[in-house]
């Protein structure tokens, strides 16, 4: 990776939480699943209001974005486009329709990645 895209994703990700952008190197370097899902967590607190912050902090697996984080339609396409950038990946957007919960992130993105579920 050179050091214009590292560079290009520390500012993608400046405002996220501290460590986001530590998280995904560290996956995209050495594939660390518990790095990446840390990542998609950070990405998802800077999109979510403080207050709801700390739901993403215990068990999150039946999360629904819009019931339990209030994140709109919007800024699901946010979240997506950011993932995208940092994973170099395309989500597809019939497919985003039926994401309704942080497991149903996780698991796309896994399966984008040709990671196990």
């Amino acid at each position: 990776m050179t050091d214009e895209k590292i560079k290009e994703l520390k500012d993608l990700l400046k405002r996220c939480p501290e460590g986001t952008f530590d998280n995904l190197m560290l996956y995209l370097e050495k594939r660390d699943l518990t790095a990446l899902e840390i990542f998609i967590v950070g990405v998802l607190k800077r999109h979510i209001e403080p207050e709801y912050e700390q739901l993403l902090d215990g068990e999150r697996a039946g999360l629904s974005f819009i019931d339990d984080l209030g994140i709109d339609s919007m800024g699901m396409m946010e979240i997506v486009m950011m993932v995208e950038e940092c994973l170099d990946i395309q989500l597809e957007n019939r497919e985003l329709m039926k994401i309704q919960t942080f497991s149903d992130l996780d698991s796309y993105i896994r399966g984008q990645l040709d990671l196990p579920v």
